[in-house]
């Protein structure tokens, strides 16, 4: 217990190292509490495991299956492990550090082969299905840069791929801000990294390709797919200000009545439906689609105003709860914004220049 309140167990054997020093605990009373503190320590992984993705929290299970099942061994083998530790040493002191360390040992040798085993059993004590996050760019690589036809349409797979994660964002954030789970936070972060990482990654490959003799459709393409990968990233920060809205609304308690939740499921829904199919539409250089995209960007606004001007007269009419409706009006902007840089991702396949929305604020 005392391990687990201090989630230490270097201190509370040291603990039992100096009582046993001066005889107060004796060796035979010492290993038995000495298996129990390996146990104890287990605390900080699983206090850690809280709202950790899947793999975190079957890591924190197997730590303590293997303390647990190494306490079982040595405590039904205590007589003969006993005269071992007393055989080592004289002091006491030096009795309970070498138990310790023999105790991991033993414990990791005998447990090594039946690690398939513990992770089967960890598997099904914390079940679910991990979501695997592929790092680093996929398509590209500096060899294509020699051969820019191939390049370009390597360049557009990597793009759509960002878009693809940020999609993703979009809904598992949105689900968020209406029913909140903490567990889900670790993998938006984890995609919004990758984001970046392609990012960055696929700008400095188009900024090589640049370099090279290009035909001019071929620079003009070049020119479009460096500010697509802008619209993408920035559509990823968008995509963490609602995860953050939806951590706020959850930490303070704050209720949505249930236009509120309508109106936001409706606007959402409108959104997401918008960039998905500007990502498709940017990956395959579909212009049909593109143009359904950009048909649909006067209705967002007109929704977003719509429901500006109903939450104004609900605050007007003392309906809504003045803090919550910062989180509506949070969710609401970010969704609008959105909807701009997929209307941006459309505009480049039809080369409607003038309407070109370059938005850089977060």
């Amino acid at each position: 217990m005392t391990t687990g309140i201090i989630q230490s167990s270097s201190a509370t054997i040291g603990i039992l190292q100096a009582l046993a020093g001066e005889g107060i605990v004796s060796i035979s009373a010492a290993l038995p509490i000495l298996c129990g503190d390996n146990i104890g320590t287990c605390v900080t992984a699983l206090i850690s495991s809280i709202g950790a993705n899947l793999t975190a929290r079957r890591a924190a299970m197997i730590h303590l299956m293997f303390n647990v099942i190494g306490t079982v061994i040595f405590l039904t083998f205590l007589p003969l492990f006993k005269p071992f530790v007393l055989w080592t040493s004289q002091d006491p002191m030096r009795q309970i550090a070498n138990a310790h360390t023999f105790f991991n040992l033993i414990n990791t040798v005998v447990q090594l082969p039946f690690a398939a085993i513990l992770v089967t059993l960890a598997t099904t004590l914390v079940p679910g299905q991990a979501e695997v996050v592929e790092k680093g760019v996929k398509y590209i690589d500096d060899r294509l840069l020699e051969s820019p036809s191939i390049a370009l349409s390597q360049a557009r797979k990597e793009i759509g791929r960002m878009g693809q994660l940020a999609l993703e964002n979009l809904r598992s954030a949105l689900k968020l801000v209406i029913r909140f789970n903490e567990k889900e936070g670790p993998t938006l972060r984890q995609k919004e990294a990758v984001i970046n990482e392609l990012a960055r990654e696929t700008s400095r490959f188009l900024g090589l390709l640049f370099q090279k003799p290009l035909l001019p459709a071929q620079a003009n393409q070049v020119a479009d797919m460096i500010n697509a990968i802008n619209d993408m990233e920035r559509v990823g920060d968008h995509d963490m200000n609602l995860l953050e809205l939806a951590e706020y609304r959850e930490e303070n308690a704050l209720p949505f009545s249930s236009q509120a939740v309508r109106d936001l499921s409706e606007m959402a829904a409108l959104v997401e439906q918008s960039f998905a199919d500007a990502v498709q539409a940017f990956t395959e250089a579909n212009q049909e689609l593109a143009n359904k995209v950009i048909e649909r960007e006067d209705l967002i606004d007109e929704m977003d105003r719509r429901l500006r001007d109903d939450h104004i007269k609900r605050l007007n009419e003392g309906t809504c709860n003045p803090n919550s409706g910062v989180v509506f009006l949070g969710v609401i902007s970010n969704l609008e914004r959105i909807g701009d840089h997929a209307f941006n991702l459309a505009s480049y396949l039809v080369k409607k220049d003038r309407h070109y929305k370059r938005l850089q604020v977060k």
